[in-house]
């Protein structure tokens, strides 16, 4: 057998060094770490929908406490706590005693009254909202720690750029610190606390106002990138610098700029003008309570407002026209007295959209003046069906009224996602060319001291590396809901309320209260309708 030329040993030494190890660890992590959030939660996700709380509460929890020191326990205490709330609804058994979870969520007295009312039905609810309170807490101190470090280390992330976005810590998205406090505001109202309900519905709106300044520092430091990339100044997380790079003129590229126009098609289709960072069920919560639980003119002026903008964003909803004109001095008639006592009937249904992975071409401007693409990862999109869209609330004498929209969380979702775009688009594109260029100048380099053969083996390493690591931040909170609607009507004197939802009925039977909610969850058309109640106002 002849012997193997020096040209080939080198190029066989120099794969067993370097490109092995990089073939056998991306494989690794591909049957490992390296699905997409989306991927490695579908089970859950598809739990909730089916409205199997108990199966879906298992996994969040197991889920929160194996991530509670990684770079995705906020998002996985978000999930947690939303499945908590879910868990509550549904009325499922508590899992030990509930004294525990109680005391530690501080609301050991609020407990101890609603326990003693009826111990075999409240207890198990109780414990379950405390418990969602604590992992919201979590996520809320988690996501605060983030932002005080984000204002000592001004520009830290700078060297993060070329970053896989996916491995970078969840900090928290816009619209996930405004429902984190919409949630937790209506924990609070369940367990009976106003005051603290009342201070999570001013962190939700303090998080709407704070998110725009927020995003155009991103925006800034991601043209920075831009020009940076433009001007040959980035280097890879190895160190290595890339040639010059124009971003802009890459969107330009008729081939990439027609799949990108697809992903920003789908975004407009599904917003509607609420505005960037509102979430008008957050602006609807923030009414109800503030006209109910109003202690000075002060409070009431705050609700006249809420209800004004709630209108804005719902024009056709007689319910909140109803509730506008019941605080508007200008609109209120003596000939039509409000009624005795009211029953608010909230209705959250669906799945929130999730992000998809799609692969987009990417042109790569050689120094020949060749164009040649190589595919980058983007999140994309994706809206959930399958919800049920109305609810009917049939009281006294038969009479109906249906639910009516009040929040679509696919456009406040969307706008979050259209806001973000710019910053995905221009570190995806500068990370993925960066990288694939150096390669690209590597190989040649390979080929030159290698060989032809030197350079296959290379150019195999890298294509393995890259398919393993490049992928999207799927990362999204799923168990958001799709919408929230609500009606509004005079509490019925039998106190009892029938629910419809598709071919799902529940019978309510109301407490005796001058303002109280009925909240009803709908995970899907075909699971169970989960309902739970608060007293507003005695």
């Amino acid at each position: 057998m002849p012997a193997a030329s020096p040209s080939l040993v080198r190029s066989l030494r120099r794969f067993r060094a370097v490109a092995l190890p990089s073939v056998a660890l991306p494989l690794f992590l591909s049957l490992t770490g390296c699905q997409t959030y989306t991927a490695k939660t579908q089970d859950r996700d598809e739990a909730v929908r089916s409205g199997d709380i108990a199966t879906a509460l298992a996994r969040a929890e197991k889920d929160a406490e194996s991530n509670q020191d990684t770079k995705d326990a906020i998002l996985y205490r978000l999930e947690q706590g939303a499945i908590l709330r879910a868990a509550a609804l549904a009325n499922l058994p508590a899992p030990g005693s509930p004294t525990q979870p109680l005391e530690a969520a501080g609301q050991t007295q609020t407990n101890q009254a609603l326990n003693a009312a009826a111990p075999d039905q409240i207890a198990p609810r109780i414990a379950y909202l405390t418990r969602s309170v604590a992992s919201f807490e979590e996520a809320a101190r988690r996501i605060a720690r983030y932002e005080e470090e984000a204002k000592i280390k001004v520009g830290a992330e700078a060297g993060a750029m070329l970053t896989n976005q996916a491995n970078l810590p969840y900090r928290g998205r816009a619209y996930d610190k405004v429902m984190l406090h919409t949630y937790q505001a209506l924990n609070y109202l369940q367990l009976s606390d106003p005051d603290a309900a009342r201070v999570e519905l001013n962190r939700a709106l303090q998080s709407q106002r704070d998110a725009v300044e927020a995003n155009a520092k991103r925006i800034q430091e991601a043209q920075q990138l831009a020009d940076d990339a433009k001007s040959g100044k980035v280097a890879d997380d190895k160190g290595r610098p890339g040639s010059n790079y124009d971003s802009d003129r890459a969107k330009r590229d008729p081939k990439t700029s027609a799949a990108l126009s697809s992903v920003e098609g789908k975004l407009d289709a599904a917003i509607l003008p609420y505005g960037n960072y509102v979430n008008p069920f957050t602006t609807f919560l923030d009414a109800l309570v503030f006209t109910h639980q109003a202690a000075d003119a002060s409070d009431v002026e705050r609700a006249r407002k809420s209800w004004e903008r709630v209108v804005s964003f719902s024009p056709s909803n007689p319910y909140a026209q109803a509730d506008y004109r019941a605080v508007e001095p200008d609109l209120q008639s003596p000939a039509a007295p409000a009624p005795a006592s009211l029953t608010y009937v909230l209705f959250e249904t669906g799945a929130a959209p999730y992000r998809d992975q799609i692969r987009i071409d990417l042109p790569l401007f050689i120094a020949t003046g060749s164009i040649s693409y190589v595919g980058m990862a983007l999140p994309e999109l994706s809206r959930v069906s399958g919800h049920a869209p109305s609810l009917s609330v049939t009281g006294e004498g038969g009479q109906s009224y249906p639910a009516a929209l009040v929040a679509s969380m696919d456009s406040v979702v969307a706008q979050d996602f259209k806001n973000e775009w710019p910053i995905i688009l221009t570190k995806t594109i500068v990370s993925t060319a960066t990288k694939a260029t150096i390669d690209a100048i590597l190989q040649k380099q390979m080929q030159d001291q290698a060989g032809p053969t030197g350079a296959l083996l290379f150019s195999l390493a890298t294509a393995i590396t890259q398919a393993a690591v490049n992928i999207a931040d799927t990362r999204t909170w799923r168990s958001l809901p799709k919408e929230f609607h609500y009606a509004r009507l005079a509490t019925p004197s039998d106190g009892l309320l029938t629910l419809t939802a598709g071919n799902q009925t529940r019978t309510v039977t109301l407490e005796p209260a001058a303002v109280q909610v009925v909240y009803v969850k709908s995970p899907s058309a075909t699971a169970p309708l989960f309902v739970g109640q608060f007293i507003l106002k005695k």
